[in-house]
């Protein structure tokens, strides 16, 4: 017996690999994707480090990691705090009102770009700590293909000497393998890298506003579009820390990636033809069992109590309901006000609400809400939502009806996608000021018993999917590292 304890414990331990997940905390919602990877790894008996250098302050304090204790902070620098500031202020209300197309959504890129290209130079003024991770002797490092840097930061500290940089940039950190991963579903440029047919004429990328069914001038606004961004910005170039400082080119690392990690999930995302170096992991972060163990606290049940249905409206954490025009405002409490016997919780983050609804008395206005607990509970009955892709996780597990209202970036695709399904009704944020067509939708997503069968429908069989997608990441996880 004991010889077989020792047998079982060897075992074990050569089929424990160390895990770096990179993931510049700047996100909410990136932030939990790659946390909830960092613990999936980490329960299935890995060492894992989870890498998160604070961009935006207001994360810092949050825990997103709940078994993986290895987690490594890097404070930003002034110019980095400016960046995040813009995160949060910048340039975004104008989305309210404003398309998000290609063309408009440039600015939004090159913060990002700006931001990570400052990100890797707090990285080379903190090679301390880069050398410490090192120590950690790292079999793979999982990061957002979106963070250009993080192939500089972790993989270029090298003698431009090596014929092969980049085997020669794994070697000085003995990480033997890499897997980009995004925090969105589809991306055109991260799909061309790796040798994947992008079809984008038929196929819409991650902010394309259009869905699966396109006709010619949006088939040619999709082919159009990445290249077009590809060549207004292009990829950015880094050059190794230690002379003679070389160029490294992201686009020959790229298709070296043993997997690419997307947060797409096949049986909620558009089809499209895939290498089986991609894997759709989408729905991850959701962990059904916890969702459903939750319950609201005695003040959140009375007001679940007030009227026989209850609808939630909330637009996220990146654009605000204090910001939206008043007239979409006044637009959106007179429709309501016209369903006496349905309660509003409406995620408002300011008091001042009289000069739109002061006489509107089935809206409950809160600066935060429970969101998962109350989607988890069935006196909810309909989510109005801004389509961020982790509402549409949330919604298509709990198979909650949903009311679909993109405002930008890859909200327009997520909507589509989800309403496909037929649970949900996609609404245009240019009527947000039209009171009829809203109280329409309002009625439909509330009383049409068919968008409840039909977001149960597909709960059910997100449910029953042959292969949970933290045991896939898992398990190509591990063979990559093997």
């Amino acid at each position: 017996m004991r010889s077989l304890l020792v047998l079982f414990f060897l075992f074990s331990a050569t089929n424990c690999y160390n895990f770096l997940v990179f993931c510049p905390l700047f996100g909410h919602s990136h932030t939990k994707f790659f946390a909830t990877i960092a613990d999936s790894l980490t329960d299935a008996g890995h060492n894992v480090t989870f890498f998160t250098p604070t961009i935006v302050q207001k994360y810092r304090n949050v825990n997103y990691t709940k078994t993986t204790r290895d987690v490594v902070h890097m404070e930003p620098s002034d110019k980095l705090i400016e960046y995040g500031n813009q995160m949060e202020s910048g340039d975004f209300v104008r989305f309210w009102t404003e398309d998000s197309s290609a063309t408009e959504i440039i600015p939004v890129i090159e913060i990002f770009y700006n931001m990570y290209n400052e990100q890797a130079n707090v990285m080379k003024n903190n090679l301390e700590l880069l050398d410490d991770l090192k120590r950690r002797n790292f079999d793979v490092i999982i990061f957002e293909s979106y963070v250009f840097s993080a192939y500089r930061k972790f993989l270029s500290r090298l003698f431009s000497i090596v014929i092969n940089i980049f085997s020669a940039l794994m070697d000085y950190l003995n990480i033997k393998t890499f897997i980009p991963s995004l925090s969105v579903t589809h991306d055109v440029s991260l799909a061309k890298s790796i040798g994947e047919p992008t079809m984008a004429s038929v196929v819409s990328d991650v902010c394309s506003p259009f869905g699966d069914k396109l006709n010619i001038i949006e088939r040619a606004f999709n082919a159009f579009s990445a290249p077009y961004i590809d060549f207004m910005l292009g990829y950015p170039k880094y050059r190794s820390f230690k002379p003679p400082h070389n160029f490294i080119d992201i686009r020959v690392i790229e298709p070296r990636a043993s997997f690419v990690f997307l947060n797409s999930n096949p049986f909620v995302d558009f089809p499209r033809p895939t290498l089986t170096k991609t894997i759709e992991i989408g729905g991850i972060s959701v962990d059904i069992s916890e969702l459903r163990s939750q319950k609201v606290d005695e003040k959140w049940s009375s007001v679940l109590n007030l009227r026989p249905k209850t609808l939630l409206l909330s637009f996220g954490s990146v654009l605000f309901s204090k910001d939206m025009p008043l007239e979409n405002k006044k637009a959106i409490a007179s429709a309501m006000k016209t369903f006496k016997n349905v309660t509003f919780i409406w995620k408002y983050e300011e008091d001042n609400t009289d000069e739109f609804a002061k006489d509107v008395e089935n809206i409950q206005f809160v600066k935060w809400v429970p969101q998962t607990a109350l989607l988890a509970d069935s006196r909810l009955s309909a989510f109005f939502t801004h389509a961020g892709l982790g509402s549409i996780n949330e919604v298509s597990y709990l198979g909650k009806p949903a009311i679909l209202c993109p405002l930008f970036a890859d909200q327009m695709r997520n909507a589509k996608m989800l309403a496909r399904h037929n649970g949900s009704i996609e609404f245009s944020k240019y009527d947000l000021s039209d009171s009829k067509k809203i109280a329409e939708v309002f009625r439909n997503i509330l009383f049409d018993h068919k968008y409840q069968e039909n977001s149960e429908m597909l709960a059910e069989q997100l449910e029953n999917q042959p292969i949970k997608p933290k045991e896939l990441m898992v398990k190509h996880a591990e063979f990559a590292a093997r």
